[in-house]
């Protein structure tokens, strides 16, 4: 392609789609007909108008910045994004100037959008969720074209978190995996463990990568551990059928589901804060992190498939030792009031008392729902972290079990870390205040953020994923938007 001065006028061809595109607004363009260009859907038409109007409709693009265009449009692979949709096959062929010029601008602005933010709008998934305001991608591409850095300015835009440089790593391994032919469907048949030797055992070992053999040794045995603690399963070193089921996954699955996670990552703000605390609502844990650093870790109990967890961020703001629960009235009248009438007893054994304005409140104790800590931060949802005198379901691999809000393993722990600025507050002096009774709020000094999140895949330091099942289904939903 040609350079173009950049004061000269488009030509009228140019100036005619232009004014066709300043006459159409982005709403009626995506609800109605497309805009098309050389028989391409123009996908960014706000952004192409207002690059446009800005140079008063002159062309923009160098043959050179046209390759370094294509070369980040190729990388787009790499962030789980098709290159397909932003014109790859187009400019690369035979286009008038300025047909090259406005599909250019429009595959440059469509890209910056979804490397900065993400290429599904989280509301259209799951009303719960706030980004990074809009970019101004008209600004964004003039820069990058009068520095001669287009490709440069588009990395810029994708997350820099180091938790989505690994997933792109995993991205590309995985993706290794599939051109080698992916991995093998193991044998069916009853459990393998320690001792046994068997084909199924050499197919088992083969999918671990380990050295040839029939026989379950401890080498296996810890690699089939650490595969079930990498797959969100308890790690036993029994290859029984929920093992079967992960390690059959096939590689294109594992793929998709690197794919929807990056996606996940598009969604996030650029900067977490200092220190935080996430919630992975899909591996059932909770994390405080200082300096990018993990610093304490739980598992968690959240909400069951009909209550799910929503997704959101928020900041916490308060500990409240020896809470009531003040039920809500979709729980008091579907669970609680039935049984009251069913048993007259009921409400006093469970300590539920119904106050002035009929509502029923659990008052304070070790029998109270929310335990003897609750972590305020207010939301729109209504959920909140607490404590849970239902210790035992800790136990289990998968944790589904609450209306919405989040039961925390360890809440005294938790207490103490967002206590920390507060030295008087030790775990010991929480133990002691909740032995004292009496319900108390202790304010943070400084409110702490807190991202409650839908992750099934994230890799670790080491580099290595971490795969969770798809408790919600909310990764088939993500991927088909994604494929959309």
């Amino acid at each position: 392609m040609t350079a173009h001065p950049s004061a000269s006028p488009a030509p009228a061809y140019s100036r005619e789609v232009l004014a066709l595109l300043a006459a159409v607004s982005l709403a009626s363009t995506l609800a109605s007909e497309p805009i098309a260009v050389a028989g391409e859907r123009i996908c960014a038409a706000a952004a192409v108008r207002t690059f446009y109007a800005r140079r008063s409709y002159a062309l923009a693009w160098t043959s050179a910045d046209l390759a370094a265009l294509l070369r980040a449009v190729d990388g787009a692979r790499d962030d789980g994004l098709d290159p397909a949709l932003y014109h790859r096959a187009a400019l690369a062929g035979a286009l008038t100037p300025e047909n090259a010029d406005l599909l250019a601008t429009d595959a440059f602005c469509l890209l910056a959008a979804h490397l900065q933010q993400g290429r599904v709008e989280p509301e259209l998934l799951l009303p719960a969720w706030c980004r990074e305001p809009d970019i101004d991608a008209a600004a964004v591409l003039q820069s990058a074209l009068d520095a001669h850095a287009v490709d440069v300015a588009l990395q810029r835009l994708a997350p820099r978190h180091d938790a989505y440089r690994k997933l792109k790593e995993a991205l590309a391994e995985y993706r290794r995996i599939a051109r080698a032919g992916g991995w093998a469907v193991l044998p069916p048949g009853p459990p393998l463990r320690l001792g046994d030797r068997n084909e199924r055992v050499a197919a088992l070992r083969r999918r671990l990568d380990l050295p040839p053999s029939d026989f379950f040794d401890d080498a296996l045995d810890r690699a089939v551990r650490d595969f079930q603690s990498h797959h969100g399963l308890d790690a036993d070193g029994v290859a029984g059928a929920a093992t079967r089921r992960e390690l059959d996954v096939p590689v294109a699955a594992r793929i998709e589901q690197l794919a929807v996670n990056l996606e996940r990552w598009r969604w996030m703000p650029d900067t977490l804060g200092a220190s935080y605390v996430v919630v992975n609502i899909a591996a059932f844990r909770l994390q405080a992190f200082e300096n990018g650093r993990a610093v304490l870790s739980m598992k968690t109990v959240v909400g069951k498939e009909l209550t799910r967890t929503p997704f959101f961020a928020a900041r916490i703001t308060d500990v409240v030792v020896n809470p009531p629960w003040n039920v809500p009235e979709s729980i008091a009248a579907k669970e609680l009031r039935p049984k009251q009438r069913r048993d007259r007893c009921f409400f006093a054994r469970e300590h539920l008392e119904v106050t002035r304005d009929g509502r029923l409140r659990q008052t304070p104790g070790p029998w109270n729902s929310l335990g003897r800590l609750k972590f305020n931060m207010p939301n729109r949802h209504d959920v909140y972290l607490h404590d849970t005198p239902a210790k035992s379901l800790f136990d289990l691999s998968a944790r589904a079990f609450s209306h919405g809000c989040i039961r925390v393993e360890r809440p005294l722990d938790l207490a103490a870390w967002l206590l920390r600025a507060q030295p008087e507050w030790t775990i010991e002096a929480l133990q002691a205040a909740i032995v004292a009774g009496g319900e108390r709020s202790i304010v943070l000094p400084a409110s702490e953020p807190v991202y409650v999140l839908y992750w099934t895949a994230s890799a670790g330091d080491d580099g290595r994923v971490a795969f969770q099942r798809d408790v919600y289904g909310r990764d088939a939903a993500l991927a088909r938007a994604l494929r959309r």
